[in-house]
């Protein structure tokens, strides 16, 4: 692994980041409302999923593709 890919992995996977928001997810807009936003997988409003990837709906394919790449 090069050095730089390492040391970015320990950077991110240390505190405060390895808690940071995680905002990456496909969003798509709320049909009929300008400033709602939800997952475009489990369809869970962004503001009830707050940043946390634990937020998105169990079965959700952006939430399970992140947690195997954690893995």
């Amino acid at each position: 692994m090069p050095k730089a890919k390492h040391d970015a992995e320990i950077f991110y996977n240390s505190s405060p980041y390895k808690d940071a928001f995680d905002i990456e997810y496909p969003q798509e807009n709320l049909e009929g409302e300008m400033y709602k936003y939800r997952c475009k997988f489990c369809k869970i409003v962004t503001t009830d999923i707050n940043g946390r990837l634990e937020n998105h709906a169990p079965d959700c394919e952006y939430r399970l593709r992140r947690m195997n790449q954690a893995a």
